[in-house]
């Protein structure tokens, strides 16, 4: 049982203790009160989401980051469905076209309920759902290095995952894209106290990134457009002859002397590099266009909207640049004003 994002008043928090086969039903006639507005999503194990693992970890993080995004919570069932309950709409639909193509063509693996018209349909649904049992609790905070490597490969990819549409405001056409990021705060919520030690940070994300860019690449895949994944620093993704596959890197990586020679060697394999770090501090500080990298990702803020940040861009090819933690009209305004694309809370909702 997995409860994440923010809960909608009267939402109730089930327990960690919850018997391993508890059933929906006293915990949906708990939450719909609070629910009006709202939606419920169930999920199938349908298409390609009945194949390996993986898959279904993908998209329970879909799910999760739609949590995130709009509220509710996540839960597991005995049968291998899962439901996000509670979310927004839009998040919740989203949710769904991603979770579609994840499953393949013709696949339909989502339902949607409206709350309360659709609380009926629900509950008929629920009547017979048992919820699986918690998780195993082995991702307790550390408190010291000893089997911090172990934890870490042992660390569901849905607790660190995150998942982010790219669009590009403005365009003629549209353009459209995937981002899957490790979340720093779940993260540091599983390093505990180490959390504040920036290289073990850094180490934690390099060994994640190496143990799931196999699996990511895959998924990445089937998805059209720009596909951005995190890559662990020195290690090389499996080659791929579709176009669209970017791996992401922090913008340290550039005060790597071997980083372009290791460029070369994605491009030998068919993905291109992404820098992410750059904000406008950091504009201030480098010539943007000489870095080796064929896509920047350059954090939102009002500063960069300052004559100084909008100098520092000038020149870059719009088809270089993602502004990314786009949270209002301003931040899509300037994406559409660089020609760039966008992604963030604005860029899920547009």
């Amino acid at each position: 049982m997995i409860v994440t994002g923010p809960r909608p008043a009267g939402f109730p928090a089930p327990s960690s203790a919850s018997p391993p086969a508890a059933g929906l039903m006293p915990l949906l006639r708990q939450a719909l009160p609070g629910a009006e507005g709202r939606v419920a999503l169930r999920l199938r194990p349908a298409g390609r989401l009945a194949g390996p693992p993986p898959r279904r970890r993908l998209a329970r993080a879909l799910l999760q980051d739609a949590a995130e995004t709009g509220g509710g919570a996540v839960f597991d069932t005995t049968s291998g469905e899962m439901l996000l309950l509670g979310a927004m709409p839009g998040a919740a639909r989203r949710a769904a076209a991603a979770l579609a193509t994840l499953a393949g063509p013709d696949m339909q693996p989502a339902t949607l309920w409206t709350l309360p018209q659709d609380a009926k349909a629900l509950l008929a649904w629920a009547a017979t759902a048992q919820l699986a049992g918690p998780e195993p609790t082995i991702l307790a905070p550390a408190e010291g290095l000893a089997g911090l490597e172990a934890r870490l490969d042992a660390l569901p990819a849905d607790r660190v995952l995150r998942h982010r549409h790219l669009i590009r405001p403005g365009a003629a056409v549209p353009g459209r894209g995937r981002r899957l990021r490790l979340s720093r705060p779940a993260l540091a919520t599983m390093l505990g106290p180490l959390a504040a030690d920036p290289d073990l940070m850094a180490h934690a994300a390099d060994r994640l990134a190496a143990r799931l860019l196999p699996g990511l690449a895959l998924w990445a895949r089937d998805l059209p457009g720009r596909r951005l994944l995190p890559l662990p620093r020195g290690v090389l993704p499996p080659p791929t002859a579709l176009p669209g596959l970017i791996g992401v890197l922090p913008l340290a990586a550039a005060a790597d002397p071997a980083l372009p020679a290791w460029r070369e060697a994605l491009a030998a394999r068919g993905w291109d590099l992404a820098l992410e770090g750059l904000d406008a501090a950091a504009l201030a500080l480098l010539t943007a266009g000489g870095l080796p990298a064929d896509l920047l990702l350059l954090r939102w803020s009002p500063a960069l909207e300052d004559r100084a940040g909008l100098a520092a861009l000038r020149g870059l090819p719009p088809e270089r640049l993602v502004l990314t933690g786009c949270d209002g009209p301003a931040a899509l305004a300037l994406a559409a004003r660089l020609g760039a694309f966008a992604t963030g809370p604005a860029a899920e909702a547009a």
